[in-house]
């Protein structure tokens, strides 16, 4: 194949637009503070796409980090597979 042929940039292109949906970040920091009722703080910092602006959720609560977690998986994950 030449190095100018089509089908090997369509094969590439093709890829790229496959690894683009699947492309986010999220990342979680947790620390305690002694002096606050709960001690527990979270900050949550997310992103969908290389180029977004990112998300972050500040909480003193656990199930507030899970619930922010798994609505970004359940996002990733694309559409449901239940039948």
């Amino acid at each position: 194949m030449a190095k100018d042929d089509p089908a090997s940039r369509s094969s590439d292109e093709d890829l790229r637009d496959l690894a683009a949906p699947s492309m986010g970040a999220m990342v979680i920091r947790t620390w305690h503070e002694p002096d606050q009722m709960p001690g527990f703080r979270a900050r949550l910092t997310y992103s969908e796409t290389p180029n977004d602006e990112p998300g972050i959720v500040l909480t003193a609560d656990p199930d507030e980090v899970l619930r922010v977690v798994r609505q970004w998986l359940s996002a990733r994950s694309g559409p449901s597979r239940e039948s």
